[in-house]
C-alpha cells in the first residue's frame, strides 16, 4: 500500500492582503476593482474563469462549497466575493473571503510540494500587479494571527479506518499535535471526520519557512500512510471473515437499494475504500471512488440533476447514480 492509497486529496493554500488597503473592504466598487486586478494578473498564469457570488444561485454557491472551490466566509461576503478558478478545478483564487485574496491548490493524492509549486508560481504573477502587506519581521499580514509569516496552510485528506477503528487514532493526533499540526474533519476546523477521513494541516505559518512547512507534513503523511497499513494488516487479519463480509454486504447495498441517504452512503462507502485497499473488492480505478464520494453530496447531486431536489428525491437520485457509476467501475 503506497501513501497515495490513504491521501485523498493535498490541499496548499496561500492567504494575502494589499499593502495599504484595509483587509476587509465594504465599498463595493473599490471591492470590484481588486477582482478585476486579480483577474489581470492570472492572465499569464493560467486560464481562469470568473464568478461573483452575488450572480450565482444558492444552490450553485453550496455545490462550489462542497467541491472546496469556495468557503463559508466568501458566501457570506455575498455583495464583494468573487472566486476565480481554472478549468480543471485545481485552483481556486477566492477574493474578499477573510482575507483580501485567499490562493488554493487541490491535487490528488500526496502532492503538497507540487501544489505549492504550482501555487507559488500564481502567487507570484499577482505579486507583480499587486503589493502584497508585507512586514520584514512578521511576514506576509494576515486578518488572522494565526496565519502571520508565510500565510500558508497545507493539509492533506487522509483515509484511516484501521487506525479509527482499532483506537489508535488518539495517539496518533496527539503525536501530531506535538509536531505543530492539527487534526479536522473533512471540512475543516469544527467538523467531523466522516467516512474515517481526516484534514492534517499546519498551525504554525509564523518563524517557519514554506519549505519546512511542506516536508512537515508530507514527512507526517507518509509516516501516518505506513502506520495505518500495519493496522490494517493485524487488525483486520484477526476479522477477516467478518470484514469481507462487511465489505461486500456494503457494495451489495450500495449498488441495490432505493433510497440512499448521505450519511448511510458514507458509512458504506467507507467499508468499500476498505474492501478495496485490502484486496476484497477489484476496481479498475480505485480514486474513482473518490470522486463517487465526492458528486454524492447534497447540492452537487442536485446540481447534476438540473434542480434542487427534496431530501427524499436526494436520497432516490444517489441511489441511482451509485448504483451505475460503482458497476461501471467494477472489475
Amino acid at each position: 500500500m503506497t501513501p497515495n492509497n490513504n491521501v485523498i486529496l493535498s490541499r496548499v493554500r496561500l492567504a494575502r492582503n494589499l499593502k495599504d488597503h484595509p483587509f476587509y473592504i465594504q465599498n463595493k466598487e473599490k471591492a470590484r476593482e481588486i477582482v478585476k486586478k486579480v483577474n489581470t494578473a492570472l492572465v499569464k498564469a493560467d486560464t481562469f474563469n470568473l464568478y461573483y457570488m452575488s450572480n450565482l444561485s444558492p444552490l450553485k454557491l453550496e455545490e462550489m462549497k462542497e467541491r472546496y472551490l469556495i468557503s463559508q466566509n466568501l458566501i457570506e461576503n455575498y455583495e464583494n466575493g468573487a472566486v476565480l478558478i481554472n478549468q480543471d478545478e485545481s485552483v481556486s483564487i477566492m477574493v474578499h473571503e477573510e482575507d483580501v485574496i485567499r490562493e488554493q491548490c487541490f491535487l490528488r493524492g500526496l502532492r503538497i510540494k507540487e501544489a505549492y509549486e504550482k501555487l507559488d508560481k500564481i502567487d507570484d504573477e499577482l505579486s507583480k500587479k499587486l503589493p502584497f502587506a508585507y512586514d520584514e519581521r512578521l511576514g506576509y499580514l494576515t486578518a488572522c494571527p494565526t496565519n502571520l509569516g508565510t500565510g500558508l496552510r497545507a493539509s492533506v485528506m487522509m483515509f484511516l479506518p484501521a487506525l479509527t477503528e482499532s483506537g489508535k487514532i488518539r495517539s496518533v493526533i496527539k503525536r501530531v499535535k506535538e509536531l505543530g499540526l492539527t487534526v479536522r474533519g473533512v471540512y475543516g476546523e469544527g467538523s467531523k471526520a466522516e467516512g474515517y477521513m481526516y484534514q492534517i494541516s499546519n498551525e504554525v505559518t509564523l518563524g517557519i519557512t514554506e519549505s519546512d512547512i511542506i516536508e512537515t507534513i508530507t514527512e507526517t503523511a507518509k509516516e501516518i500512510a505506513e502506520l495505518e497499513r500495519r493496522v490494517q494488516e493485524t487488525f483486520y487479519q484477526k476479522r477477516r471473515l467478518e470484514t469481507l463480509d462487511r465489505c461486500k454486504r456494503a457494495y451489495g447495498i450500495l449498488t441495490n437499494s432505493a433510497l440512499l441517504s448521505y450519511s448511510e452512503f458514507l458509512e458504506l462507502m467507507a467499508s468499500v475504500k476498505l474492501g478495496a485497499n485490502l484486496g476484497f473488492l477489484k476496481f479498475k480505478n480505485v480514486e474513482a471512488l473518490d470522486d463517487i464520494i465526492i458528486n454524492a453530496r447534497p447540492m452537487i447531486l442536485c446540481s447534476e440533476y438540473g434542480k434542487e431536489l427534496s431530501p427524499v428525491e436526494r436520497d432516490v437520485y444517489r441511489a441511482e447514480v451509485v448504483n451505475i457509476k460503482l458497476q461501471k467501475i467494477k472489475e
